[in-house]
């Protein structure tokens, strides 16, 4: 079955749109933040469920409003830690003119700080897996 010309017109304008050079930093920012979103869901939606079922105490409504409010908050901010870290990369790549391997982690320290310095209970799990903690309120 053959694709209408005029889709495969549209198809090929957005291939040859997609290998432009100069469009890299910003299809990468949009796929960055989507992958992120995606894997926060696939990670936290399961240990949401087993965790909440396991541990929490309610009803049946409220768990799965704590499973999607865990996965949301989780997904969210691995979103939105990609998107920052790409962007900081590119800027700090464009400015310069070139890549260092200071600009990563200066981006994945700043974004780190911005997107996981709130504390919640998705945070503070992320913080400890990554080995840092932070205390207080």
């Amino acid at each position: 079955m053959a694709a209408p010309a005029q889709l495969q017109a549209l198809l090929k304008a957005v291939n040859t749109l997609l290998r432009k050079r100069r469009y890299h930093a910003v299809l990468a920012l949009l796929k960055g933040f989507r992958n992120g979103a995606v894997y926060g869901v696939k990670i936290r939606a399961p240990h949401a469920l087993v965790m909440t079922f396991l541990f929490r105490s309610g009803s049946l409504q409220e768990k799965l409003q704590a499973i999607l409010k865990a996965t949301y908050t989780h997904s969210r901010n691995l979103a939105c830690f990609v998107f920052t870290y790409k962007s900081l990369c590119a800027l700090q790549s464009h400015v310069q003119g070139e890549t260092h391997q200071m600009h990563s982690f200066l981006a994945a320290f700043l974004g780190g700080l911005l997107v996981f310095g709130k504390n919640n209970n998705v945070n503070s799990q992320v913080r400890l897996s990554c080995g840092t903690v932070r205390g207080g309120k």
